[in-house]
C-alpha cells in the first residue's frame, strides 16, 4: 500500500462536508471521523492503482478520483462510478461506471456502461 487505506467498498453520505451533492449522494471519502491528509480517508488503494481527492478538498469530489454513488433524477436511475489515479501520469481514469434503474434504494445490481474494467455487473449491498 502506498500512502492510503484499502477501500472496503462502503459509501457514506455527508451533506455537511459536501452540500453540493444533495441528500442522495454518497462517496467513499465521507467516512465518519476522517479528515484531510494521508491515511485519513482521502487516499484509497485498490488493485494496482489508487483514488485520491484533489487537494484533500471535499468540494473537489468530482475532480479527484472518487468512488461515488448518486441518484440521477432526470434519468430515473442510480449511478455508480469508480475512478482511479494512474501512478505515473496522475491522470484520473474511469475504472467502472454503471447504472441501476429506478427504486428508492441504491442497493441492487448495476449494469456496466463504461470504464476500463469489463465486469458486466456489480452489486451494491445495504448494511
Amino acid at each position: 500500500m502506498d500512502g492510503g487505506i484499502w477501500w472496503d467498498g462502503t459509501f457514506y453520505r455527508d451533506a455537511s462536508r459536501y452540500p453540493a451533492g444533495g441528500q442522495l449522494f454518497w462517496c467513499a471519502y465521507f467516512k465518519p471521523g476522517t479528515g484531510p491528509g494521508m491515511k485519513c480517508g482521502y487516499w484509497l488503494n485498490f488493485a494496482h492503482s489508487y483514488c485520491h481527492l484533489a487537494n484533500d478538498d471535499p468540494a473537489a469530489v468530482l475532480t479527484g478520483a472518487a468512488p461515488r454513488l448518486w441518484w440521477d433524477g432526470p434519468a430515473g436511475q442510480w449511478v455508480l462510478v469508480i475512478e482511479a489515479t494512474q501512478y505515473v501520469t496522475a491522470a484520473v481514469v474511469e475504472v467502472w461506471r454503471g447504472v441501476k434503474q429506478g427504486g428508492n434504494d441504491p442497493a441492487g445490481q448495476y449494469t456496466r456502461q463504461a470504464g476500463c474494467d469489463p465486469t458486466a455487473t456489480l452489486t451494491v449491498e445495504a448494511q
